[in-house]
């Protein structure tokens, strides 16, 4: 199988990252998100009607193939040229196919394109080592879910 790849300004390539806006799109993102992150978990409290989902600077991601969502993510803008990445999954039967690389490298689109230079992340232990091979450090192991930071690259260097 190819490795995915992110697609060209004109459309022609069947993934896509979008920014959720349509109630078929945010039923996606949700539903994605609690049977990954919560459900598979065995974990209880999922809100999708949680305030951060439509907060300013917030903007909930899908990854799309040929029009059907197969990841979800948002991305938190701060004051200073930093960006939290947040709930990041992609469905059960889509995990270990490269669409969680192809939904970060949208995402990181998104965020460069905002001025963002530097992201975090919260991940889950058993996403560590996935946020590493995309070049993320980590810079607080401990608890529950050590939080991980990536600079990006910005202007003539792209």
């Amino acid at each position: 199988m190819n490795e995915p790849r992110f697609p060209n300004d004109e459309r022609e390539d069947p993934w896509i990252v979008v920014q959720v806006s349509s109630d078929e799109h945010w039923n996606a993102y949700h539903d994605i998100r609690r049977a990954v992150l919560f459900e598979a978990r065995e974990l209880i409290g999922y809100d999708a009607n949680h305030p951060d989902d439509r907060r300013d600077g917030h903007f909930p991601l899908l990854l799309l193939l040929e029009n059907t969502p197969v990841g979800a993510a948002r991305l938190d803008l701060m004051d200073d040229a930093a960006a939290w990445v947040r709930t990041v999954a992609i469905s059960a039967e889509c995990q270990g196919k490269g669409y969680g690389r192809t939904l970060m490298a949208g995402l990181e689109k998104l965020a460069s394109q905002h001025g963002v230079k530097r992201l975090l992340v919260n991940a889950a232990r058993d996403a560590v080592g996935f946020y590493g091979t995309l070049g993320w450090t980590v810079v607080e192991a401990g608890g529950e879910t050590p939080v991980l930071t990536k600079e990006l690259r910005t202007g003539p260097q792209w």
